[in-house]
Order: C-alpha cells, then sequence, then structure tokens
C-alpha cells in the first residue's frame, strides 16, 4: 500500500497515512485532530530495489577462464573473414 501526504487546514499539521490506492482520498480525515478539511499532498515516489552485484563480487576483480560456464570458449577457433571463403 501506498503512503499518501495529507495537511490539514484546522490544525495546520502535515500527517502521513497509509491507504490503499483505491482509497477516496476526499473522505479522509486528520490523524492528529479528526477534521474533514484536509488537502492532499502531491509527494514523490519511492522505492527500494536491491542490487544484483555484491560487495564481494566487485572486490574479487576480473572473471578468469576457469570460472566461465564453457571453460572451451576460448579454445574456438577465430572465424573466417567473409573473404577467406572460396565457392
Amino acid at each position: 500500500m501506498p503512503l499518501y501526504e495529507y495537511y490539514c487546514e484546522d490544525c495546520r499539521k502535515d500527517f502521513t497515512l497509509l491507504q490503499p490506492a483505491s482509497v477516496n482520498k476526499d473522505e479522509t480525515v486528520c490523524s492528529e485532530c479528526g477534521s474533514a478539511q484536509v488537502r492532499y499532498q502531491m509527494s514523490t515516489f519511492s522505492s527500494k530495489i536491491p542490487s544484483r552485484s555484491t560487495p564481494s563480487r566487485i572486490k574479487a576483480g576480473p572473471v578468469t577462464a576457469d570460472e566461465l560456464p564453457n571453460k572451451n570458449i576460448l579454445n574456438l577457433p577465430i572465424p573466417k573473414h567473409v573473404s577467406e571463403y572460396h565457392d
């Protein structure tokens, strides 16, 4: 559920409520004084996304051939240039 920020006209306080997105914001009352004279405040979006990199991997250095899933990948022949093929 998202957090919504409001301002109460009666007690002049800002407050934040955890409400479903489907809530009718016009029916919200002040969490401080109970007044219905509240204004919805625009706020920024915030999200926490887990990082795919771990500090230990960052410090580990470059990947070696032994760490590759297909260790023979480095032994493949070098592809020919198109001009090297004969009809």
